[in-house]
C-alpha cells in the first residue's frame, strides 16, 4: 500500500489495480475519511461489483463509472463502421491512416444480407474492380509523384520516401469505399463505453450490431459491472427512422447548388458577447450589467479588449474558455476523405446525412495530371451505379459502396474557440488538400461576418481556398431516395 503521511500531499497512482477498483476508491472518497490507497487495499473484486451493483446498476449513479477506463483495440472494421464509433464525442481515438498506409485489396466489409441476394455477385465483383484499379494506379501515380517532386540533394532519402509515399496516398485514397476494412484503437471511460455500446446495438446496420456485441463482450471482461447493462435502446434506434420519414414527406428531394460551406446561423452580437464573457471573470457584477456597459462601449475599446485577451498567445496556446461562448453553425459539403478528417474534431455538435452518391465527387488535380482521370471516373460510375441499384433495397448497406471521393454533407455547431484549434491544425502546410480547403473556406465564412474575432485565428491560406470556396456544387446523380 502507498504509505501516506496525514496532512501531507499525496499523488500516486492507481493504475495497478483493475477498473472497477479504481472507480470504487475514488467513488468512497465522498464518504470516507480514509486514503485512496486504503481504501483500495480493502476492495475485493467482488466488493467492487457488489457497489457497482447497488449504487451505479439500482441507483443510477453513473458517474462512478466514469473512472473505470477500457483501451480496446478494434481490428477490420469498415472505414464506415470507424465513423460511428468516433461519433461519440467524450472518447478517444487513434485510426488507421489512409495517408500513410496503403490498403489490402482483400480486405472490404461484405453485408451478409446483400451477399445473399441478387445482387451478391455484382456487389463483390464492383467492389474487387474497385481495390484492383486502387492497387494499379499506385505505381503510376508513384512514378508520377517522383518526377513532379525530385528529391532535394539535402534531403534524405528515407524522410523523402515517406513523404512521397503520403503524397501517393493522398490521391488515391480517394478510390477507397467506405466498405474497406481498417483498424482503431477506442480509450473510454465505462459511462461513455456503455452509451457508445447502447448506440452501436441499436443501429439499422448488422456490422454495426455485431461490433457492439463484440465490444461489450470484450469489455465485460474488464468491467463486468459497469456495462452489464448495455443494449439497444428503443428512442435511439426509433427516432431517426421517424425522422427521416418526415425529412422525405415534408421536404423535396432534389438538392439545390450550393457553396460547399455556409455558415447558416450565427451569433449576430459576437463581439460584444465575448467582451461581456471576457470582462465577467475580472468583475462582481451581473451579466446583464456587464452587458449594458458593453453596449455602450466605443468599437475602441472592445477591440482592445479582445486584443489584450489573445495577443500574448504563445505558439501552442489554446485561446482562454470565454471564446466558447460564442457559437457559429457551419453547412458543409465535403468528400467523405476529408469528412474523416473533420469529423475527428469532435468537441462540437454534429449532425450526419447517410453517405450517398447524389453530391457528385471530387477528382484530386495529381489524378488528372497523371493521366489517370480515365480510369479514375470509371470507378466512379461503376460505383454509383451499383448504389442506385442496391438503395432500392438496401438503403442503408448502400453506402458501403461509396468511394471517399464523394461528397456527404454534415451540420457542425462549433464554438469560436474551437474554431481557433480546428482551423489552425487544419489548415497547415502539412494537412491533406481536401480538409485544408474546408479550414480555409470556414476562416473565410468567419471573416466576412466577424473579421475582429477571424484576425486572431491561426491560419494558412497558402494554396488559398477562394476560388473553391466559392465553387457551386449541383447534384451529378439524380435519383429519389426512399425510406
Amino acid at each position: 500500500m502507498e504509505e501516506t503521511t496525514p496532512n501531507k500531499r499525496a499523488i500516486y497512482s492507481l493504475d495497478h489495480l483493475k477498473p472497477e477498483v479504481v472507480a470504487v476508491a475514488f467513488a468512497k472518497c465522498s464518504r470516507s475519511p480514509e486514503s485512496f490507497a486504503a481504501i483500495a487495499e480493502e476492495l475485493t473484486d467482488q466488493k467492487s461489483a457488489d457497489f457497482h451493483e447497488k449504487w451505479v446498476v439500482g441507483y443510477g449513479h453513473s458517474s462512478v463509472a466514469e473512472h473505470a477506463t477500457l483501451h480496446l483495440a478494434i481490428e477490420n472494421v469498415s472505414i464506415l463502421a470507424t465513423k460511428v464509433l468516433e461519433d461519440n464525442r467524450l472518447a478517444s481515438y487513434t485510426e488507421k491512416s489512409t495517408r500513410y498506409q496503403v490498403f489490402d485489396k482483400t480486405k472490404y466489409y461484405k453485408p451478409k444480407n446483400v451477399l445473399e441476394s441478387t445482387l451478391g455477385e455484382e456487389y463483390q465483383k464492383t467492389m474487387d474492380y474497385i481495390f484492383d484499379t486502387y492497387t494499379e494506379m499506385n505505381e503510376p501515380m508513384k512514378e508520377f509523384i517522383t518526377k513532379k517532386y525530385p528529391r532535394k540533394e539535402e534531403e534524405p532519402e528515407k524522410i523523402y520516401n515517406v513523404i512521397n509515399k503520403a503524397r501517393v496516398c493522398d490521391n488515391i485514397r480517394y478510390l477507397l469505399p467506405t466498405a474497406t476494412l481498417t483498424n482503431m484503437g477506442m480509450t473510454a471511460n465505462a459511462r461513455n463505453f456503455e452509451h457508445a455500446v447502447a448506440k452501436l446495438l441499436s443501429h439499422p446496420l448488422q456490422e454495426m450490431k455485431d461490433i457492439g456485441t463484440e465490444m461489450k463482450q470484450c469489455a465485460l471482461s474488464i468491467t463486468p459491472t459497469l456495462i452489464k447493462f448495455a443494449d439497444a435502446n428503443e428512442y435511439i434506434k426509433n427516432t431517426p427512422e421517424m425522422m427521416a420519414r418526415l425529412s422525405q414527406t415534408l421536404l423535396p428531394t432534389n438538392p439545390e447548388a450550393v457553396n460547399p460551406v455556409e455558415i447558416v446561423q450565427y451569433d449576430k452580437d459576437a463581439d460584444d458577447k465575448l467582451v461581456t464573457a471576457l470582462l465577467y471573470r475580472g468583475s462582481s457584477l451581473p451579466y446583464k450589467q456587464i452587458w449594458t456597459e458593453v453596449k455602450k462601449m466605443p468599437q475602441e475599446a472592445k477591440e482592445k479588449v479582445i486584443d489584450e485577451a489573445l495577443k500574448n498567445r504563445g505558439n501552442f496556446d489554446a485561446p482562454i474558455r470565454e471564446l466558447e461562448h460564442v457559437y457559429y453553425t457551419f453547412d458543409i459539403l465535403m468528400d467523405y476523405g476529408a469528412f474523416r478528417d473533420v469529423q475527428r474534431h469532435r468537441m462540437n455538435t454534429q449532425t450526419n446525412q447517410d453517405v450517398t452518391i447524389v453530391h457528385g465527387f471530387e477528382t484530386p488535380e495529381e489524378i488528372i495530371e497523371a493521366g489517370l482521370e480515365t480510369k479514375y471516373k470509371e470507378v466512379m460510375a461503376r460505383a454509383a451505379d451499383l448504389y442506385q441499384k442496391m438503395y432500392p433495397l438496401f438503403p442503408k448497406e448502400a453506402q458501403y459502396v461509396v468511394p471517399l471521393a464523394f461528397r456527404k454533407r454534415t451540420l457542425f455547431t462549433w464554438n469560436l474557440r474551437e474554431l481557433h484549434h480546428f482551423i489552425a491544425l487544419r489548415s497547415g502546410k502539412k494537412g491533406h488538400i481536401s480538409y485544408r480547403r474546408i479550414a480555409q473556406a470556414c476562416w473565410e465564412k468567419l471573416n466576412e461576418i466577424h473579421p475582429l474575432l477571424a484576425k486572431y485565428i491561426r491560419v494558412d491560406m497558402s494554396e488559398g481556398s477562394s476560388s473553391w470556396a466559392s465553387t457551386m456544387f449541383k447534384p451529378e446523380y439524380n435519383y429519389k431516395p426512399k425510406i
